[in-house]
C-alpha cells in the first residue's frame, strides 16, 4: 500500500472519520504537535513535530519513504507545500500555499490579477484601523491576517465597534480592515488535478451567525448546477485559483454574490471546515477525502456525481444542550453530535451540530430548523428564530447547466505578485531543502 504522510490530525469532530478513511487503504505516518491519543488507532506511527519544523518533517518523510504528503490543517499548509516541493511530489507551490495562509498576500495576488474581491487594508494599530474604516466606509469587517475558521472575525458598524473588533483581531503580523460585501454567501468545493484543470465538485450557501460575530451558523451543499449565477461564480473561482498558482489538490473557496457580481472572500488550499467533506458525498456522491488522497498520489480522482441531493449542517454555540442524543429526531436527520460537557472551547465554542439530507434546498432548510430545535434543551423552540436560516431560500436558477463538471484550463504559474518571505512563515525553505540535497525544486 502507498505510504502517506499526514501533517496534523485536527480538532474538528469529523477529523477521526477522515483519518480512518485514509488509513483504511493506505499506510499512514502522522506528524502533529500534540501528543497522540485516538490517532494511534489509525496511524502506523505518530511523531510530535512543530508545524513550522520543516527540517524534521523532511527527515521523517525520507526515513519513511512516503509516497504522498497530505494535510487538512491550516497551520500545516505551508510545510506540506515545502515538503512536496522538496520531494518532487504532487502538491501546491510554496508561494501559493503561503498566500493561502496569509489573507493580505492573497488580496495582493488577486488585486494584481484583477480578481474581484473585497477592498482590504493591512493595519498594525488601532489608529490605522480607524483610518482604514473611515476610508472604506462603515460597516467593515475586521479579521486577523492569518487565522482560519472565522476566528477573530467581527463586523464593525462604527468607530466603537471597530475598536473592539480590532482588539479581537490584532496579532503580531497585523490585522485586516475590509469593506463589507452584501449578498448571499456561497462556498465552492473544487479539485485541481495534475493536468491543471479546476473541477468544481459542489457548491452551496453559508449562513453566518448574527453580527458582530460572523462564524458559521449553518451550511447547505449540493451539486454546483443548483447555484445561482453559476457561470460567473465559476469564472471568478477559476481566476482566483490561477492568480494564486494552485496546482494540485482539494480547495475550498468562499464567495459573495453582490449586486455587482461575485466577489471572492477567501480560498483555502485544503478540505473545507465545518464538516464540508462529510456533506459533499451525502449531496453529490463525490468523496472529497478520496479525491485529496488521489491528487496527492498523482492519480486521477473520481469526480462523477452519483447523487443529486442537498445536505445541510447547523451548529449550536454556547447553549445548554441535552446530554447525549435527543430521544426523537425530525425526518431527514443523518447524524447529531454534541460536545463533551465543558469542552466546547476545543471545538471553537460549538456545543453541537446536526446534519440533514433532503431532496431539495427548501426541504433541507425546513429540516435544519427542526434539527436545531432537537439539539436544544427546549424542544418547544421549533419555530424560534434559528441563527443563519430564519429567512426563506431564494429559488436557485437552473441556467448554465451545461457547465456542470466542465473542466477549466488552469495554468500553474509562479506568483509574481507575492514575495517568498512573510511574517510567521517558513522563510528559509531553500536552505533547509539544500541541506537535504533535494534539488530541482518545482517552485
Amino acid at each position: 500500500m502507498p505510504t502517506i504522510l499526514i501533517l496534523g490530525s485536527g480538532r474538528d469532530p469529523d477529523r477521526e472519520r477522515i483519518l480512518a478513511s485514509v488509513a483504511a487503504e493506505h499506510d499512514v505516518v502522522l506528524a502533529q504537535e500534540s501528543p497522540a491519543t485516538w490517532e494511534v488507532r489509525y496511524a502506523d506511527s505518530v511523531h510530535r513535530i512543530a508545524a513550522d519544523d520543516l527540517a524534521s518533517v523532511l527527515l521523517l518523510a525520507r526515513e519513511k519513504s512516503v509516497d504522498a504528503v497530505l494535510t487538512w490543517e491550516e497551520a500545516w499548509i505551508e510545510t506540506a507545500a515545502a515538503t512536496t516541493s522538496a520531494l518532487r511530489l504532487p502538491g501546491h507551490p510554496v508561494p501559493s500555499a503561503r498566500a493561502c495562509r496569509d489573507k493580505h498576500r492573497m488580496r495582493q495576488a488577486w488585486a494584481a490579477a484583477g480578481v474581484p474581491s473585497a477592498r482590504s487594508v493591512l493595519v498594525t494599530d488601532e489608529v490605522q484601523a480607524l483610518r482604514a474604516a473611515a476610508e472604506l466606509g462603515y460597516p467593515v469587517v475586521v479579521k486577523p491576517r492569518s487565522e482560519t475558521g472565522g476566528a477573530g472575525v467581527r463586523l464593525a458598524r462604527g468607530p466603537a465597534d471597530l475598536a473592539r473588533a480590532y482588539t479581537r483581531a490584532a496579532r503580531a503580523d497585523g490585522a485586516l480592515v475590509e469593506e463589507y460585501l452584501d449578498g448571499p454567501q456561497l462556498s465552492v468545493e473544487s479539485v485541481v488535478v495534475r493536468s491543471g484543470r479546476l473541477h468544481v465538485v459542489a457548491a452551496g450557501t453559508r449562513h453566518p451567525r448574527p453580527a458582530p460575530e460572523l462564524a458559521t451558523a449553518s451550511r447547505m451543499i449540493s451539486v454546483p448546477e443548483q447555484v445561482e449565477h453559476l457561470a460567473s461564480v465559476r469564472r471568478a473561482v477559476d481566476a482566483a485559483h490561477a492568480a494564486l498558482g494552485l496546482c494540485e489538490g482539494v480547495t475550498h473557496t468562499e464567495v459573495r454574490l453582490t449586486a455587482d457580481g461575485p466577489r471572492l472572500i477567501g480560498l483555502n488550499a485544503r478540505l473545507g471546515g465545518d464538516l464540508i467533506s462529510r456533506l459533499v458525498p451525502l449531496a453529490t456522491g463525490v468523496d472529497l477525502v478520496a479525491a485529496a488522497v488521489d491528487t496527492a498520489l498523482g492519480r486521477q480522482p473520481q469526480l462523477r456525481h452519483t447523487r443529486r441531493r442537498t445536505a445541510g449542517i447547523i451548529f449550536r454555540h454556547g447553549d445548554t444542550l441535552r446530554t447525549g442524543r435527543p430521544a426523537s429526531l425530525p425526518d431527514g436527520v443523518e447524524s447529531v453530535w454534541t460536545a463533551p460537557e465543558g469542552q466546547a472551547a476545543r471545538f471553537g465554542g460549538r456545543t453541537g451540530h446536526a446534519i440533514v439530507v433532503a431532496d431539495d434546498e427548501t426541504t433541507c432548510h425546513d429540516q435544519l430548523k427542526q434539527a436545531y430545535a432537537a439539539l436544544s434543551a427546549d424542544l418547544g423552540s421549533v419555530n424560534a428564530a434559528v441563527p443563519g436560516i430564519t429567512g426563506g431560500i431564494p429559488p436557485a436558477r437552473r441556467a448554465d447547466r451545461q457547465l456542470h463538471q466542465q473542466g477549466f484550463p488552469h495554468p500553474c504559474p509562479r506568483i509574481d505578485a507575492v514575495d517568498h518571505a512573510g511574517a510567521g512563515g517558513i522563510v528559509d525553505v531553500e536552505s533547509v531543502v539544500a541541506a537535504h540535497h533535494l534539488a530541482d525544486r518545482r517552485w
